[in-house]
């Protein structure tokens, strides 16, 4: 807590244990080609594999699967390790490889007859060295009749006799089944040392090769961290970005720092970069550090201080010594790994993050404040010139005051500049140190520029302390124009979180009222903000009306402020209400034109906001190039700035766009899990469970697709907000649909118009055209489908487009219920046409699937199969096993002429009612006065029916019938 009462904690260490991924990740490559060794092995053509890599980096675990591979494949497999303190026992891997194999029941003679030498090992002279050799490996070749691997790990600890024999062995091998890996750390051996030479010669004499095994990239990274967490969700972007900064992608490294750190820490990606190092790494890097030279040491220490990068020249005047005194130190750091080489612009980096922390964990307290006192002096020769390094330097050093002023400086500057996260970082720091003599005025806009910035990066949790902290110091120092602004902005962090519009409708107004009673100050530009949130709110209500009232109030403020981005602002606003109103192509362009005029001005809020709607309205009118166009503009304008709302919801919306396309659903899926477990606003969350909901949908995993849409549909209810309940809720239906609950779908799609009237939503409300004639004819009411496309068809006029392919679809699964199949057939290609030009993929494939029924039905079934066909290549391989099972049995019915599968297809929805009746016993006669038709007519109805049955009798209509009510086929 500071002197102000701002608090500001974060999750810490605990010892909870080594954490260790299920998977060996980043590999693959390296087992593929042990795997073919192996094979080549098996066939008596021996081979050698040298396994280099620095400390954690994964040769055990690497070493461990080819145990693995070599066991599956019948191998006989032993190994011998070394300790630091076998380097100076001769032939200590042959001995230690010997004890191994004792215990193995194949190996046992091999070990007993190596342990019989082990004596003359240990005396051997040097004039004899040359023939203990040979005579051991002579050994070894003489009891390798079958496949077998010899493993040794940890070269850089043996000695000059070990590493004799296994060169030898590998020379005498080649034609025998005979693996041989040799595992070390290269960094650990210096040049010129035994190692060194024995490698060298080995792989220039092509007698090995070499595996070097690299730290893990980002991605890989990622995927470790994601099987550690064991969310069910990747691991959240920043969470990574943590991980891979601390460990550099070392593998031991990441499991160590997320298994010292509980469950909650794990997750929050500043904990994990305020982490302290696991003790386990620490005593290892102290260890190593300890057989450096003094100088050495010292150095190490004073680079730690400075941070991860540096330049000799600053850290010799922090240590106060001639540069030419750390050439020799810096070159041992490097030669034994602790640093890396200067890079070209003369910079020196610790080879781990988690390195450099330990290092400096060892430092004393009193030298740690005397060294970062210095290097806040030359902060900013240190690493691009920010102010970042010098305020955090203050800081450690306990100088206050200059930790609050070069951090407040800082964080202007990178403000300005759009670099919100450095901001918001630099603004908390100053928060945290500002001096207790500080003005209380000034404070108060301080915590409103953390707040500000701390929202703008999706901070929320740290953007509402500050605010309500704001809040208090506001009205403290009787400020109360600062207070509307922190009261404001808390508004503004419940909407992206889903706040009722009717709760932010009330707060706003609210607060527009204090602003206007506030006489005495100057609240334009508050008032102007207020303004347009309140009729933001009332657009997304539909209240269009008291909405462009809203606009207008915005203009007149923005005019009295002489400020041209309130105006912008408001046109931007009125264009995305006039969208709800059904202006959908030219409002859209009227957006894109604001974000464009906004970019132009330096307006950066504004104008990747405005490119963010511009992309959703796209995609809600399902103009799919224009939604991927105005992504990539928003999403590289928000990169830029680091908006990273807009980034977050548009990531969102790209995963739903993939869906739609059919681009790639494993892709669509994958962002749009990412979306949901990365930090940001609870509506982008929502938006991005529906791309995850909509492919588990079309892949008919009915569970997992409700699950994301439930959940979606909870936030979207929550928030009031028509845009975010119809599409989570159209997923619903269709699921359930598919599902085989066809009442529940038809009930889902009921509901959905009845949100839709409520607010005078329409564009919404397409997708749930065919969904719902679907369901009706699925649940045996084919009168229901009809009324249903015709309550559509009458409050969808007018929406042109998306609305038109709907109802046509609509009405050619109505009419071939009817049995008229040239209408439906007309009906459907103008569907299909639709779909296709639009790029909807699933409602596309189901209307080829439609429209292939309809080819079978009239006895056109090269056509049909042609169409089942192609839907069966889409639906494989996006994996759409609803879609690919419907086009396989309609490939089989109609090669079948519809004879086995599908009996009941030949009735018309009319003919089918008559068969009911028949089934109940119903006279000719009874059946015309039931259906208002003549006795005649109905009679006729009878006669096609046993004719498409091919029946003779009554009795075989009531007997069909009843089967196809009882198996609960569609009608």
């Amino acid at each position: 807590m500071t002197d102000r009462g701002v608090v500001l904690h974060f999750a810490t260490m605990v010892d909870v244990g080594t954490f260790i991924s299920p998977l060996l990740v980043g590999r693959d490559e390296f087992l593929d080609l042990a795997d073919r060794r192996l094979r080549e092995t098996a066939e008596g053509r021996g081979q050698m594999l040298l396994l280099a890599g620095e400390a954690g980096i994964g040769k055990t675990r690497f070493i461990g699967a080819i145990w693995d591979l070599a066991r599956a494949r019948g191998y006989r497999v032993t190994g011998g390790y070394l300790a630091p303190q076998d380097r100076d026992v001769s032939a200590a891997s042959i001995l230690d490889l010997a004890r191994n194999a004792v215990r193995h029941p194949e190996l046992g003679p091999l070990g007993l007859q190596l342990l019989a030498l082990r004596d003359v090992v240990t005396g051997v002279a040097p004039a004899g060295r040359r023939r203990l050799v040979l005579e051991i490996v002579s050994i070894i070749d003489r009891l390798v009749d079958r496949p077998t691997a010899l493993i040794f790990e940890d070269l850089q600890w043996a000695d000059d006799v070990s590493l004799e024999i296994i060169a030898e062995l590998a020379r005498t091998t080649r034609e025998r089944p005979l693996l041989i890996v040799g595992a070390y750390r290269l960094d650990e051996a210096a040049p010129g040392t035994s190692l060194r030479d024995w490698r060298s010669r080995l792989l220039t004499q092509r007698i090995a090769e070499e595996l070097r095994l690299a730290p893990l990239d980002r991605a890989q990274t990622g995927l470790v961290t994601t099987l550690i967490l064991d969310t069910g969700l990747p691991a959240p972007s920043e969470v990574v970005d943590a991980v891979y900064e601390r460990t550099d992608g070392v593998p031991l490294h990441i499991e160590e720092l997320l298994g010292a750190m509980s469950a909650q820490a794990r997750a929050d990606g500043r904990a994990i970069r305020e982490a302290d190092v696991p003790a386990t790494i620490e005593d290892a890097v102290l260890e190593r550090l300890s057989r450096r030279s003094a100088e050495a040491q010292a150095v190490a220490r004073a680079g730690a201080v400075i941070g991860r990068c540096f330049v000799p020249e600053v850290l010799a005047e922090i240590m106060d010594l001639p540069v030419d005194r750390l050439d020799d130190p810096i070159q041992e750091l490097t030669d034994n790994g602790v640093l890396d080489r200067p890079d070209p612009r003369g910079l020196i980096d610790f080879r781990h993050q988690l390195l450099r922390d330990a290092i400096y964990r060892s430092i004393p307290l009193r030298d740690r404040r005397r060294f970062h006192a210095r290097a806040g002096e030359f902060g900013t020769r240190l690493e691009g010139q920010s102010e970042i390094h010098s305020s955090r330097h203050f800081e450690l050093a306990g100088n206050r005051r200059r930790a609050y002023e070069s951090a407040l400086a800082g964080a202007r500057q990178a403000a300005s500049m759009s670099a919100h996260r450095e901001a918001a970082e630099l603004y908390r720091r100053s928060v945290a140190n500002v001096p207790r003599d500080h003005a209380p005025a000034g404070f108060v806009r301080v915590l409103l520029a953390l707040a500000d910035e701390a929202f703008a990066v999706q901070d929320h949790d740290v953007a509402e302390r500050a605010a309500r902290d704001a809040i208090v110091a506001a009205r403290a120092a009787g400020d109360p124009v600062a207070a509307l602004e922190a009261e404001s902005l808390l508004v503004s962090v419940g909407i992206r979180d889903g706040m009722p519009g009717s709760e932010v409708i009330a707060r706003v107004q609210r607060l527009l009222d204090e602003a206007d009673e506030t006489a005495d100050h100057d609240t334009r530009e508050i008032r102007a903000d207020l303004a347009l949130t309140l009729a933001v709110s009332r657009s997304q209500a539909r209240d269009a009306r008291s909405a462009r009232e809203g606009f207008a109030l915005v203009r007149r403020l923005g005019a009295d402020l002489g400020d041209p981005e309130w105006s912008l602002c408001a046109d931007w606003k009125e264009a995305v209400t006039d969208f709800f109103e059904g202006d959908l192509q030219d409002a859209i362009e009227r957006v894109v034109a604001v974000a464009r005029e906004a970019e132009r001005h330096g307006f950066e809020s504004m104008g990747v906001s405005a490119f963010r709607d511009a992309a959703l309205m796209a995609g809600t009118v399902m103009d799919y190039p224009a939604a991927a166009r105005w992504m990539g503009e928003g999403l590289r304008y928000a990169d830029a700035i680091e908006q990273s709302f807009c980034a977050h919801v548009l990531r969102a919306n790209a995963a739903f766009v993939d869906w739609a396309t059919g681009t790639d659903w494993d892709a669509a899926a994958e962002k749009g899990r990412q979306a949901v477990a990365d930090r940001g606003s609870g509506l982008g969350a929502a938006r991005a469970r529906w791309a995850v909901g909509y492919v588990a949908m079309s892949r008919g995993e009915g569970d997992a697709a409700r699950h994301e849409l439930e959940a979606a549909l909870r936030t979207g209810e929550t928030s009031e907000i028509i845009d975010m309940i119809l599409p989570p809720l159209w997923g619903l239906a269709e699921s359930a649909l598919l599902d085989g609950d066809p009442e529940r779908a038809a009930e889902l799609c009921r509901d959905a118009m009845d949100r839709a009237r409520l607010v005078g939503e329409r564009v919404g409300l397409v997708p749930f055209v065919v969904t719902g004639v679907r369901a009706d004819q699925a649940a045996g009411r084919p009168a229901r489908a009809a009324a249903w496309l015709g309550s559509c068809a009458a409050y969808l006029d007018g929406v042109a487009g998306i609305a038109d392919t709907a109802i046509a679809h609509g009405r050619g699964l109505v009419t071939l219920a009817d049995g008229a199949t040239g209408v439906a057939r007309d009906a459907l290609e103008t569907a299909l046409a639709g779909w296709d030009a639009l790029g909807r993929i699933w409602e596309a494939s189901w209307a080829r699937l439609d429209l292939a029924s309809c080819l079978a039905r009239s006895n056109r079934f090269a056509e049909a199969v042609a169409c089942a066909v192609e839907v069966r290549a889409t639906a494989t391989r996006l994996g759409a096993r609803p879609l690919t099972e419907r086009a396989d049995a309609l490939q089989r019915m109609a090669r079948g002429r519809f004879a086995a599968d599908e009996p009941w297809r030949p009735l018309t929805a009319r003919e089918f009612e008559v068969a009911r009746l028949v089934t109940e016993g119903r006279t000719n006669v009874e059946i015309a006065g039931s259906l208002g038709i003549a006795p005649r007519t109905a009679s006729s109805h009878v006669e096609h029916i046993l004719a498409k049955l091919g029946a003779s009798r009554r009795a075989e209509i009531a007997a069909w019938a009843s089967s196809v009510e009882r198996s609960g086929l569609p009608h």
